[in-house]
C-alpha cells in the first residue's frame, strides 16, 4: 500500500541525516498520500537502517491502517496540521542546530536576509508543550497560522509545504538563516532586520517572480 509513498519517507529521513538536521532517529516526517490518510515515519527506527516496509500508514483519526511499526511519537503533531491546513502535503520536524538555539532562547526568526520572506516575514516560535502531547500540537497548529515553518520552543522547527521537497527547502532555508542570526548575535553589535515596508514589498515581489513560472 502507498510504496512510492513510503519509500519517499525512507529517502527524505536519509537525507534528513546526512545533512545534520537530525540525528539518529530523532525528529519525523510524514506525507499526505490521500485526504484522510498520512505516511509517517516510525517510532524510534534509525533513518540509516529504516526501510519501506517499517513505514505506517495512518489516518487522520490516529489509527494505523496498514504496518506493522508504531508512528512516530509526535503522529498528533502531524494530525492537527493536516486536519487544519488542507494545502499541507508534507511535513518535517527536525533538530536542526541554530534553529533549536533559537528554540531555547524562545526567539523567532526574523528577516536578517530576504530568504526568510520567501517562508513568512518572521518565523514565530509556538508555545511550550512536552512532547507527543496534543497541547503541543494544537500550539504548534496556532503559530502555523503565521508561517508554515514554525520554530518549537525548547525543541526544534517544522515545516509543512506542498511536497517534502519542498519542506526539505524550507527546512534548509530556515536553519542557514537562523545560523545567520544567531551569529549576528554573537557579536553584540547591532542586528539590522529588513523593517515591514520593505519585507512586505520583497515578499510579494518573490511570489510573482521567483522560480520558474509559465
Amino acid at each position: 500500500m502507498f510504496e512510492q509513498e513510503r519509500m519517499s519517507i525512507v529517502e527524505y529521513g536519509k537525507k534528513l541525516l546526512q545533512s545534520n538536521h537530525v540525528t539518529g532517529s530523532a525528529g519525523n516526517l510524514s506525507l499526505r498520500v490521500s485526504d484522510n490518510l498520512i505516511a509517517i515515519s516510525p517510532s524510534g527506527i534509525p533513518y540509516a537502517e529504516m526501510t519501506q516496509d517499517q513505514v505506517p500508514i495512518m489516518n487522520l483519526d490516529g489509527k494505523v491502517i496498514w504496518g506493522n511499526f508504531k508512528p512516530s511519537v509526535e503522529y498528533r503533531l502531524h494530525l492537527e496540521v493536516y486536519k487544519n491546513f488542507e494545502d499541507v502535503k508534507a511535513i518535517i520536524h527536525t533538530h536542526s542546530i541554530y534553529a533549536s538555539v533559537l528554540s531555547v532562547l524562545r526567539m523567532p526568526l526574523m528577516a536578517v536576509t530576504e530568504t526568510v520572506l520567501m517562508i513568512s516575514e518572521q518565523i514565530p516560535v509556538s508555545e511550550y508543550a512536552n512532547a507527543g502531547t496534543i497541547e503541543l500540537a494544537r500550539n504548534v497548529v496556532e503559530a502555523m497560522k503565521k508561517s508554515r515553518a514554525v520554530i518549537m520552543a525548547n525543541h526544534g522547527l517544522i515545516c509543512a509545504a506542498s511536497s517534502l521537497k519542498e519542506a526539505l527547502n524550507m527546512c534548509e532555508n530556515v536553519e542557514r538563516n537562523a545560523q545567520i542570526y544567531v551569529l549576528a548575535l554573537m557579536t553584540n553589535l547591532p542586528v539590522h532586520i529588513i523593517d515591514s515596508s520593505h519585507a512586505k514589498e520583497a515578499m510579494e515581489f518573490l511570489r510573482k517572480n521567483y522560480g520558474q513560472r509559465g
